[in-house]
């Protein structure tokens, strides 16, 4: 099934484009107010707005819009190059006929499709659908500067998962399924608000980012039943054995997020009996 894709027109009225949903803004400062509502999946932008003629308007749009393609509609040859290094997806004369500019349309849209898709790919483990390292970096580097502009601390909760000792090497597929096993648990103690990735083959880390005072003990108390409650279905031969470590990050006296992740590290213990 085809999905229609959602065209904001800027400063052009293209009609009715097959498979579109298509909305218009009159000038630039209308685009970037409809923009910043979202739901818009392309920028069909002409360069002769009134407010800002020109490719500075591919720049703005860019701006404040950097995951959405822009298509611009130019004049001549030398304006369609300039709008390609500003940032456009594609210039295409401004007369284009519509067969022309649905073709463009889907294939700029499908290009950033699969760039979106990419980057996901990039920033999910594949085994648990979490987060990985370079996903939850990105995401805390974010929470951490807010922590510094509200001054309000970001908790950290790093978790181990400790193979059984003693005993066989479980192969890679019962190690699998202890990882994904975990990261269920995990799913149901933290926060809608919380961050959770998966950082290590058996590391997981949990960023408590909102109103977090507290929210460490009602994580780890959460996370001591549910391992219990998981070890009681599957028997001794899947019990899950976790270390936990914990740190604060306190905007008074910043650090980076490495640094945060060796002081939850070096305190890591098993916060139960069971866990």
């Amino acid at each position: 099934m085809t999905i229609a894709i959602d065209v904001l027109a800027v400063g052009t009225d293209p009609g009715e484009l097959p498979g579109c949903r298509l909305e218009t803004a009159d000038d630039l400062l209308g685009a970037l107010a409809r923009l910043a509502d979202g739901g818009i999946g392309l920028v069909l932008l002409s360069l002769e707005l009134p407010d800002e003629p020109g490719v500075d308007a591919v720049r703005a749009i860019r701006e404040r819009a950097p995951k959405i393609p822009v298509l611009a509609l130019v004049a001549n040859e030398d304006e369609g190059r300039r709008a390609l290094e500003a940032g456009a997806r594609d210039a295409l004369p401004a007369d284009s006929a519509p067969e022309l500019l649905h073709r463009a349309i889907r294939y700029a849209a499908e290009i950033a499709r699969l760039e979106a898709e990419l980057d996901r790919m990039r920033m999910v483990d594949e085994l648990t659908g979490l987060l990985n390292a370079r996903g939850l970096e990105q995401l805390a580097d974010h929470h951490l500067r807010m922590a510094d502009r509200s001054r309000v601390p970001v908790e950290l909760v790093l978790v181990r998962l400790d193979m059984p000792a003693g005993g066989v090497e479980p192969s890679r597929d019962e190690r699998d399924g202890f990882v994904a096993e975990t990261a269920e648990v995990l799913r149901d103690v933290v926060r809608g608000s919380d961050v959770l990735a998966r950082i290590g083959e058996d590391a997981f880390c949990v960023l408590l980012t909102d109103e977090a005072a507290g929210a460490e003990l009602v994580v780890l108390t959460r996370l001591v039943e549910a391992v219990a409650a998981s070890n009681a279905r599957s028997g001794e031969a899947r019990e899950l054995w976790l270390s936990v470590g914990a740190a604060t990050y306190d905007p008074e006296r910043p650090v980076t997020f490495a640094e945060l992740m060796l002081e939850a590290a070096q305190g890591m213990g098993r916060p139960g009996a069971s866990a």
